[in-house]
Order: structure tokens, then C-alpha cells, then sequence
């Protein structure tokens, strides 16, 4: 089994535990579609047979069901894929097909936000499937705060013509074969994960979809 195939074995564990069956993933194509304001558009044009967990279907349709009574009126908000590589590093991936301005602090907040909700899900899991005999090799559920600083990132992914600054700081930093991490996503990268940078849609093809391996 791949790291992504034993994470996606626990989940349906957890799911099971709680009578809950669920087609929790898709591709990452399909998760990068906006269709907001009588708008249409896949900010990840490839990307179709890459699969991953679908975070909005798994929150609204799995962990809220498992969690009915205190995630009822407060849902938790989510990223749009989860995956996972064969080196077990471990991937959030939110797809923003708007404006990311500095005047814009309702949407800033709004992605640091699904940072930390959607980490705390995942741990939830794991340490309820752990705590009832379920072991795998991909998690350290004795220190996940070291394991999230050695293997967890997030990427943001923006449209280019939206957002020309972050495209013109995100092709800066590809000339020195660095990420780019815009200064509100900092405490990401300095308290939580490994890294948490942005790439708009051409950066993310090339520097991460074409290389991406389960």
C-alpha cells in the first residue's frame, strides 16, 4: 500500500466506526473548479488522474455526520484536496480563484483559518482509530507536532491574472529555487508545517503537479 493508500484505509475506518459510508474522493482537477459569481473555471487544468480526498466532501459528509452535535451549527471550513506522496510528505491544497489583497483580511483569515481546522480533523481521526487498536506506519501519533514540521505542507493556489504581484513573487523566487510564502501565511510555515507557500496556477503545474508521485 502507498502512505495515501494507508491514510485513505484509516479514514474509511473512522468513517465505519461512526456507520457512515462515503465517496470521499475525487481528482485534483475536479477540486480546483470555481463556479462562483455565474463563473466557471479549473485552476488545475492536468491533474485528472491524480486522486485525492476531497476535504469539503469528507467534512460535510463525514466528520460533521461523526461529530453531529458540536459541528452542527458550526461546520468546519476546509481545503479542497489532500494528498499524500511516496515520500509521506502530506499536502492541503486550497484553490482561491480571487483577489488576495491586503486589504482582503476576510479571505486571509479565511485560509489560515482551513489551515488549522482541517489539521485538527485529521489528527481527530487518527488518534481515534490509534486509541482503538489501529496502527499504521505513515503517522506518529506520539508527536504530531514534530511530524508536521518534518512532513505537512500547504499550498495556496491563485489565479495569475488576479493576483500580479503574488505571480511576479512566486516566478522571483522559482529563479532561486525557493517558494514563495506572502507574510500572512508566515505563522503557517514558523509554528504548524513544514512549509505553506503559493503558487498560481502555471507554477503549480509545473513545479508540483508534473512531479507528483504516490
Amino acid at each position: 500500500m502507498s502512505n495515501f493508500d494507508v491514510f485513505k484505509d484509516t479514514v474509511m475506518r473512522y468513517l465505519m466506526r461512526n456507520g457512515i459510508e462515503l465517496s470521499f474522493l475525487s481528482s485534483l482537477h475536479e477540486v480546483s473548479l470555481n463556479n462562483t459569481n455565474d463563473e466557471s473555471r479549473y485552476l488545475c487544468n492536468s491533474g485528472g488522474d491524480l486522486e485525492v480526498v476531497s476535504m469539503d466532501v469528507l467534512a460535510k459528509d463525514g466528520y460533521r455526520k461523526a461529530k453531529a452535535s458540536s459541528l452542527k451549527e458550526n461546520p468546519i471550513t476546509t481545503v479542497d484536496a489532500f494528498m499524500i506522496n511516496k515520500n509521506n510528505e502530506w499536502y492541503l491544497i486550497e484553490f482561491k480563484d480571487c483577489p488576495i489583497r491586503s486589504d482582503k483580511k476576510t479571505t486571509k483569515d479565511n485560509i489560515i483559518k482551513k489551515a488549522y481546522e482541517n489539521w485538527y480533523m485529521i489528527l481527530d481521526m487518527f488518534y481515534t482509530v490509534t486509541e482503538e487498536g489501529y496502527e499504521n506506519a505513515i503517522f506518529d501519533v506520539v508527536n504530531p507536532v514534530k511530524f508536521a514540521k518534518l512532513h505537512v505542507y500547504y499550498i495556496l493556489v491563485c489565479s495569475a491574472d488576479k493576483n500580479a504581484n503574488i505571480y511576479n513573487q512566486v516566478k522571483n523566487k522559482a529563479l532561486l529555487n525557493q517558494n514563495y510564502t506572502p507574510p500572512f501565511m508566515q505563522r503557517l510555515k514558523d509554528y504548524i508545517f513544514k512549509d505553506a507557500f503559493v503558487y498560481t496556477e502555471d507554477f503549480f503545474e509545473k513545479k508540483f503537479v508534473n512531479n507528483f508521485v504516490y
